[in-house]
């Protein structure tokens, strides 16, 4: 039941994508089996990653990445582009080694990066570029299902798992659904795991 897909942490090589080119060159594997993420890291990676997506693959733009390329402004160049929305996913990198720097550059420590950065993405597509909701969770819900084969993920309808956020008018998280059951009440954890106090 699991996808044969990769998934390629891009870094900030000159070689950008070609790793990704030389392996679909040299092997038969399709291009939609390779997932190139980090790519709005730079301005030349991110313009590598349309031309992929344009040929057919997908790619992930990391919310937690604010610049050069901020999520929202990647997502709407994509579909400027012509890329359709579902070759295009949004991660956060959520609970992730995150290095943390001082002003000048420097490495001062490794934290634990969020995941607000992927509501402040969607609050920021509707809100600022104009995509309708339902586009704007596209590259968060049906485009990331579709490309790791989660069946019963990513949209509503009969016979699909019950995930479900519901919003307020403004876009902030009120209520989350698991599996059709209720984990969050009010912007409010109302479930426990295992390991935190009642």
């Amino acid at each position: 039941g699991k996808p044969g897909v990769s998934v390629f942490h891009m870094g900030s090589s000159k070689k950008g994508l070609q790793p990704l080119y030389d392996i679909l060159e040299n092997s038969d594997v399709p291009i939609g089996k390779l997932l190139p993420t980090h790519v709005n890291r730079s301005e030349s990676l991110f313009e590598q990653a349309l031309a992929f997506a344009l040929k057919g693959g997908v790619i992930d733009i990391t919310t937690s990445i604010p610049d050069p390329v901020a999520p929202a402004e990647g997502i709407a160049r994509a579909v400027k582009a012509g890329v359709p929305l579902s070759r295009v996913t949004l991660s956060s990198d959520g609970n992730g080694s995150q290095p943390l720097f001082d002003a000048a550059g420097n490495l001062t420590g490794i934290g634990v990066a969020g995941f607000e950065s992927l509501l402040e993405t969607l609050q920021t597509l509707v809100n600022h570029y104009g995509f309708s909701l339902a586009n704007a969770l596209r590259p968060l819900t049906t485009s990331v299902a579709a490309f790791l084969s989660l069946d019963g993920k990513g949209e509503i309808r009969p016979g699909n798992d019950a995930d479900l956020l519901v919003f307020s008018a403004d876009l902030r998280i009120e209520q989350v659904y698991a599996r059709g059951k209720r984990m969050v009440n009010e912007g409010k954890a109302c479930v426990k795991g295992t390991f935190e106090p009642a």
